[in-house]
């Protein structure tokens, strides 16, 4: 995500550019064999249309938590048309499975991708309200996948929404995929580029700084529908202009540490978490036994 602001509203901002370290966390819990199996590291970062996959690995080497989790969301992929996408060849590199979805035809970089340890067993694309925000306009989307863990069934949905929209049309945006999460049972995970920014848009083009409760907002939604977080609302995931964009929120999973990590080719920085995982019966629709 790249904030874009029109001539004369940076006055309005005072957007301080600063770098942010790495949190200074406890060690994870010891966990007993049982318990251990039961549980995953998950991972999200923004590519920021990063193309050369020599930087990705250099720089995913660099960080073993993001290198090492079991799963991770990926946001603005780059592929290369009749080509394997920087997910793709991360995912072979790694030894894992890959499920990535272009945001349309020739578009080249704004992908989503779930790179998972775990088998995928299904995976869909499922489109967002568009926003007409008068330029660089997107059809946001979701990447929906089914993941085969140790404890059962694990349903992601990784998304990226738009940035110059205001918290309840963030929260419309977001509602299709609470309300298909709040019908299913099991462990769940709605991830990735949430784009909350601090900044109340007027127009969709002229913002104001401050204005925007986003983070409050979305987590009081996902709560609404049993979805919590480990992150807190002061995290910095886009240290240019200190702001939390990136999250994790999940039902059926507790979580163990959590903590961002610097990414060097990336304006953003990755999320990481630990979770234990629910062992539950596989997830089924609780509605298409009323149909």
């Amino acid at each position: 995500m790249k904030l874009w602001f029109p001539a004369g509203s940076l006055a309005l901002l005072a957007v301080l550019v600063l770098t942010a370290g790495s949190p200074n966390l406890p060690n994870l819990p010891n966990l007993d064999p049982t318990a251990a199996a039961d549980t995953i590291s998950i991972a999200s970062l923004n590519l920021d249309h990063q193309g050369s996959f020599e930087k990705v690995v250099h720089d995913f080497e660099a960080a073993p938590r993001v290198s090492h989790a079991d799963i991770i969301l990926l946001q603005e992929v780059s592929h290369v048309e009749g080509g394997p996408s920087i997910a793709k060849r991360l995912a072979d590199r790694m030894g894992y499975q890959v499920a990535f979805a272009p945001e349309g035809p020739n578009v080249y970089d704004r992908g989503l991708a779930v790179i998972s340890k775990f088998p995928i067993e299904d995976s869909k694309v499922e489109w967002l309200t568009p926003y007409n925000l008068v330029f660089k306009t997107r059809h946001r989307f979701v990447l929906a996948v089914k993941l085969r863990v140790p404890a059962g069934d694990l349903r992601i949905w990784n998304t990226h929404l738009d940035t110059r929209i205001n918290p309840k049309q963030r929260i419309d945006q977001l509602q299709p995929v609470m309300e298909e999460a709040a019908k299913l049972t099991g462990p769940r995970l709605i991830g990735g580029d949430f784009n909350t920014n601090d900044f109340y848009w007027i127009d969709h083009v002229l913002p104001i700084p401050h204005g925007g409760g986003y983070r409050s907002t979305v987590r009081r939604a996902m709560a609404q529908v049993g979805f919590k977080t480990p992150f807190q609302d002061q995290l910095v995931t886009l240290p240019i202009a200190r702001q939390h964009l990136d999250w994790l929120f999940v039902n059926g999973m507790e979580p163990l540490g959590s903590s961002a990590e610097p990414i060097a080719f990336s304006d953003h920085h990755a999320i990481w978490a630990a979770f234990r995982v629910d062992r539950q019966t596989p997830t089924t629709d609780t509605s298409a036994s009323r149909r």
